[in-house]
C-alpha cells in the first residue's frame, strides 16, 4: 500500500477491524518510512453489491431476497440507461458547419503573387522596459511549521503552532512527529520543540 504522504510502499497495519455495516474491513496503516498513518477500507465485491443493495432496497435486504435483488436490478438499470440517453444526446448535437475547401488547378494559376512592400524601419521605443516581479514560492507545510520553531529560541509547543500557522493538530502533529525523526528538531520537554 502507497503512502499518501511520502509515496513509500513500505506500511504496516496497525489496527484491522469490519465497518458498520460489515461490507468492508477498515484497516490502519502506519508508513515504515515516515511514520504517517492513514485508512484503507477494503471489501470483495459481493460486499460491495450487497451495501448497494440496502441503499436502494433498504437496511432489511439481503443477497437472497429476490424482491431486494429485482429492485436493485430495475433502478441500477434505469440510471444506467438515462447515462446513455444523457451521451447519445451529446453526440447527436449538431457542431459547427464547416467550410467547403476551394481547391483545384483552375483557381491555382489564377492566382498572381502579390508585391511585397518595402520594409519600414522601427524607430526605437523610448518607454523603459518593466521589469518582471518574481514570484514568491510558496512554502511547503512542513516548512512554515520549521519556520515558526525556528523563531522559538526557549521552544514551540503545538498550540503555538496551530495559532501561527492555521493547521489542523493532526497535521502539525504528523509534520513536527518527520522533522524530528529525520533530526530536523529537537525536544525540549513534552510537545516543545526547538530546532536542532
Amino acid at each position: 500500500m502507497e503512502c499518501p504522504f511520502c509515496g513509500k510502499i513500505d506500511t504496516g497495519v496497525i489496527d484491522s477491524r469490519p465497518t458498520k455495516e460489515r461490507v468492508a474491513i477498515r484497516r490502519r496503516r502506519q508508513c515504515l518510512a515516515c511514520a504517517g498513518r492513514f485508512t484503507t477500507y477494503e471489501s470483495t465485491p459481493e460486499q460491495l453489491m450487497l451495501l448497494l443493495m440496502r441503499q436502494y432496497a433498504g437496511r432489511s435486504a439481503s443477497a437472497r431476497s429476490p424482491e431486494a435483488v429485482l429492485s436493485f436490478m430495475s433502478s441500477a438499470l434505469r440510471s444506467l440507461s438515462e447515462e446513455i440517453e444523457k451521451l447519445v444526446v451529446e453526440v447527436d448535437k449538431p457542431g459547427p458547419p464547416k467550410k467547403a475547401k476551394k481547391a483545384g488547378k483552375k483557381l491555382a494559376a489564377k492566382r498572381v503573387p502579390k508585391k511585397k512592400a518595402p520594409a519600414r524601419r522601427k524607430v526605437a521605443a523610448t518607454k523603459p522596459k518593466k521589469v518582471a516581479a518574481k514570484k514568491e514560492k510558496k512554502m511547503t507545510d512542513t516548512a512554515q511549521v520549521l519556520k515558526v520553531i525556528k523563531g522559538h529560541k526557549k521552544g514551540a509547543n503545538i498550540q503555538k503552532l496551530k495559532q501561527r500557522t492555521g493547521f489542523a493538530d493532526s497535521k502539525i502533529r504528523a509534520i513536527v512527529q518527520r522533522a524530528y525523526k529525520r533530526g530536523r528538531i529537537k525536544r525540549l520537554g513534552r510537545g516543545v520543540y526547538v530546532m536542532a
